[in-house]
């Protein structure tokens, strides 16, 4: 081959390969999307962040959780398609690229990015809001399948827990995670929500105020390890709280970790979930200043919603045109 040959050999093949890729990206896109989508909780601490010592945590101004109301059976981690649909994915090239695209995020995300950012705030990803979140802009807490304490060989929905019920919501994954999360919910160092939280309300008075745990451990040779210590597990907790004990193995990906502001996964997180599944408070690593007394008076402010709410479903049309024309 000649050697002025040579240049305009190799230009001619970048113009053929960059025509390729970008008729390939500019192709009707077929993708399977997902019902859920990413909340601007993605915003709150971003992965690309070059100095974490630089983060400050800054007050939640925003609701955060998924877009959709969750339904029983969703986010699994069981894959639903049949063979013709997962052969049909296979030779798919724009689902290749979005699973490419996904892949790079992981190899691009530094493996001890998340103990590295335990050194300051001790992992705190936000600071919880003074006031709950409103009712018309809050966004949902995702469904979660997992074994429980009280049946351990069958999954569970957390949906069919957190319906009809006000909830404290703590999601975590690890030892110190735990302990972190107990700074907020534990009797010890929160008698103020112990005393609300009773294990079985007045007849007619309000919903039950419960108390879930739902422990992420993804990778399943942590998983093994708590399965073998259920037993444990069990004998620290009420029998009547067996049932809100989740120990969640997958299907928490990395799109809902984004949605729900859990940017650090060695990190406890609270949540302060109402009788639709709705995120109205969140709060993260340990309770400090006032973050305790938002929690309280955020949960009595969803006991006097849930009043409200069920005192205008009773009321017979006639009595609501009443009430209506008389404010």
């Amino acid at each position: 081959m000649s050697p002025s040959l040579q240049p305009l050999i190799l230009l001619r093949f970048f113009q053929i390969n960059q025509y390729i890729c970008s008729s390939c990206i500019r192709s009707p896109q077929r993708q399977w999307k997902s019902r859920r989508a990413v909340s601007t909780a993605a915003q709150i601490l971003k992965d690309e962040d070059p100095k974490p010592q630089d983060f400050t945590p800054k007050p939640l101004s925003r609701p955060i959780g998924v877009l959709y109301p969750p339904r029983p059976g969703e986010n699994s981690g069981i894959d639903p398609r049949s063979w013709r649909e997962r052969r049909d994915d296979l030779f798919d090239y724009n689902k290749h690229l979005v699973r490419r695209k996904e892949l790079t995020k992981q190899a691009a995300k530094p493996y001890f990015r998340d103990w590295s950012r335990t050194q300051y705030h001790k992992g705190k990803s936000f600071i919880s809001p003074v006031r709950i979140f409103r009712a018309d802009k809050s966004l949902y807490f995702p469904n979660m399948v997992g074994s429980t304490l009280a049946s351990p060989s069958t999954p569970s929905d957390t949906t069919s827990v957190l319906q009809d019920r006000i909830s404290v919501v703590s999601v975590y994954s690890g030892r110190w995670a735990e302990l972190q999360t107990q700074s907020f919910t534990d009797e010890k160092h929160h008698p103020e929500l112990a005393a609300i939280l009773q294990p079985e309300p007045k007849q007619g008075e309000h919903p039950l105020l419960q108390k879930v745990e739902i422990n992420v451990e993804l990778d399943w040779m942590k998983a093994l390890i708590v399965r073998t210590f259920m037993g444990g597990i069990r004998k620290q907790r009420k029998k009547e709280d067996w049932a809100r004990y989740f120990l969640v193995r997958r299907g928490v990906t990395e799109e809902i970790k984004e949605a729900m502001g859990m940017a650090n996964s060695k990190v406890g997180y609270v949540y302060l979930v109402d009788w639709l599944c709705r995120i109205r408070w969140a709060g993260s690593a340990d309770a400090e200043g006032s973050e305790k007394e938002g929690l309280v008076a955020g949960v009595q402010r969803l006991v006097e919603g849930w009043k409200r709410e069920r005192e205008e479903g009773s009321k017979t049309p006639a009595q609501k045109s009443v009430a209506k024309a008389g404010g």
